[in-house]
């Protein structure tokens, strides 16, 4: 008998058959009912287990039943003879104590995705019995069973025992080789071509011959998070698939272009000078920034391209290694500089990167070390020069550099987190500088900067309440100054969260205002006091029309909204003079001095 012949006389509504998987749990929440040939619907199906009935002792195949929390409540005749355990020991007890189930790489993922969105799976696996120790390979089908309301019941798996000689022995190569889900060449593929292209490059001392230059280009996409969070597990599958099709018919067949993992691939081809792989980068750009139409859907997840271009052997033990790293590199440089681009490796792009490691290692002791400290900028009215508040700003004392400015740690902050615990230092030690000084600076304002990654870390709000409860400065003299770009990755939240602040009473400024894309788009949603023209069009001013049209503007939108406007970098008075003469509020900036210790700031 047939496998689709077996199924049809159990009269299981299942898909091919599907197998044990202990690790699919938890179900879904939403019923699907599971035909052949059919999209999973909103309805609730017969219990499987139920309508085979008294087949299921005669059966060839293991069937087994499973709750909601993985408790077997179905054992049949042929799942003893498999597994070599008796129903009455296995009915009761979870499947993953008995039966370790080992799948193909990703494989495991793509089942749980799978039973979750369309109610079954199948697939080849192997499975380890844990107390006898028998391995066997297994053709497995997993379904998803739902109660008469349609609320989730559990799964039921159909295992058929695959003999040695039975096994397809190109086929489980296939799968240990390559990727479950775009077909690609998998990373073991990549890394074992990739050592074997790089060893037909032979030494150093050895000048490249006719395609004698090995390139490798790492892509990842730019926008496949928002796909998957707006549209999906399922529809972020499909715009892999679609990815690595396209991959596969833009690059040539002699080039070996695997899925690295998650959203990234790897190309790795012979070239004769850089110019063909920038060509290569630029092509893979172009196709994969058009659109891509799953259902009802059209998205550009767009790439970003990090290409290295060797010509022999890398030294060290791992050049396999070393080659990746560079290509990644140049890839996250790429997303850096604006995303959907490519850029080149070259060595200073590693020597950036092996100081940006050295700094981020020893930013993990700066705080406990002491090494971090402020310094204070006023900001003064625009007449009278009289000074209103001070912004804190950061400064890193580090052993051995010296003293750095922001600018060269703030972004390594960025990407490895700790922005979070140094702004978190920043508002609670200028808070205390500020209560230091007592009542004779009882109108004094404080500004502190909040990042981007401050703002949607869920512990902003109760931060900036505990701080200002340890300090006993009043939240209104306390100002959070945020910029447009960190609205830019999830707007709704940030939005919240400013929403939350202004409630503990304390002013909210929108820094480098003019910069960002959303400006108009957001002030008038935002709980915004304070605009701070950005420094460029302020430097500016003296000489350029344009500029001055930019202030000009963002002064009358401001006090349109009855806003305070501030204007950021003036280091000269003929800069200030017109700011005055323009209407601008307050000030900051060099011209009265650089920034120092508060009590010296405020004493000039």
């Amino acid at each position: 008998m047939t496998r689709s012949e077996l199924n049809q006389d159990r009269g299981l509504r299942l898909a091919p058959p599907v197998h044990a998987v202990p690790a699919l749990a938890p179900m879904p929440t939403r019923a699907i009912e599971v035909r052949p040939g059919l999209h999973p619907g909103p309805h609730p199906q017969p219990d499987p287990l139920n309508v085979v009935g008294s087949l299921l002792p005669i059966l060839p195949d293991a069937v087994i039943g499973l709750d909601r929390f993985d408790t077997i409540t179905h054992w049949n005749a042929a799942a003893e003879r498999t597994y070599a355990i008796s129903a009455a020991e296995a009915v009761g007890c979870r499947l993953s104590e008995l039966v370790e189930t080992v799948y193909a790489e990703g494989d495991q993922a793509v089942a749980r995705r799978q039973v979750h969105v369309q109610g079954r799976w199948q697939g080849v696996v192997r499975q380890v019995c844990r107390r006898s120790g028998r391995e066997v390979e297994i053709s497995s089908t997993v379904a998803a069973l739902y109660d008469q309301n349609g609320g989730p019941r559990g799964l039921v798996a159909v295992n058929r025992l695959l003999e040695p000689d039975q096994t397809d022995a190109g086929e489980l190569t296939h799968r240990a080789t390559h990727d479950s889900l775009t077909g690609l060449p998998n990373r073991t593929v990549l890394m074992e071509g990739l050592a074997e292209s790089i060893g037909r490059l032979g030494p150093a001392s050895r000048p490249p011959g006719p395609k004698g230059r090995l390139a490798v280009l790492f892509c990842d996409l730019d926008g496949f998070k928002d796909i998957n969070d707006g549209l999906g597990h399922a529809v972020g599958d499909q715009v892999l698939l679609a990815v690595a099709q396209r991959l596969r018919q833009r690059c040539r067949a002699a080039d070996l272009v695997a899925r690295f993992g998650g959203d990234e691939f790897v190309v790795v081809m012979a070239v004769d000078a850089v110019a063909d792989a920038v060509a290569m980068a630029t092509r893979i750009i172009e196709v994969l920034d058009t659109p891509i139409v799953i259902g009802d859907a059209e998205v550009s997840p767009g790439v970003s391209v990090g290409i290295t271009v060797v010509d022999s052997a890398p030294a060290g033990d791992d050049p396999v290694g070393s080659v990746l790293r560079d290509a990644d590199t140049a890839m996250y440089h790429a997303k850096g500089r604006g995303r959907g681009r490519y850029e080149l490796f070259d060595a200073d792009l590693r020597d950036n990167v092996e100081e940006r490691l050295e700094l981020a290692t020893a930013m993990r002791r700066a705080v406990g070390d002491g090494e971090l400290e402020l310094v204070y900028q006023s900001r003064r009215t625009c007449g009278a020069r009289r000074v209103t508040g001070v912004e804190a700003l950061l400064r890193w004392r580090h052993p051995e550099l010296g003293v750095l400015a922001p600018d060269v740690f703030l972004p390594i902050a960025e990407r490895t987190g700790r922005i979070v615990e140094l702004g978190e230092w920043v508002l609670r030690q200028s808070l205390a500088d500020l209560a230091d000084l007592g009542p004779a600076a009882a109108g004094l304002t404080l500004a502190v900067n909040v990042s981007a990654k401050q703002l949607v870390s869920g512990r902003l709000v109760r931060t900036v309440a505990r701080a200002l409860a340890e300090s006993g400065v009043a939240p209104h003299r306390l100002v959070l100054e945020v910029t447009e770009h960190a609205f830019s990755d999830d707007p709704a939240s940030a939005r919240q969260v400013l929403h939350e602040l202004k409630a503990l009473g304390v002013v909210i400024a929108l820094d480098d205002f003019g910069t960002g894309w959303s400006s108009l788009q957001y002030l008038r949603e935002l709980p915004v006091d304070v605009l701070k023209v950005d420094r460029s069009f302020v430097a500016d001013l003296p000489g350029d029309l344009t500029a001055g049209a930019v202030v000009a503007s963002v002064l009358g939108l401001g006090h349109g909204m009855g806003l305070l406007v501030v204007a950021e970098g003036v280091e000269d008075a003929e800069t200030l003079g017109i700011l005055r003469e323009m209407g601008c509020d307050e000030y900051q900036g060099f011209i009265d001095a650089e920034p120092g210790e508060l009590l010296q700031i405020l004493s000039r």
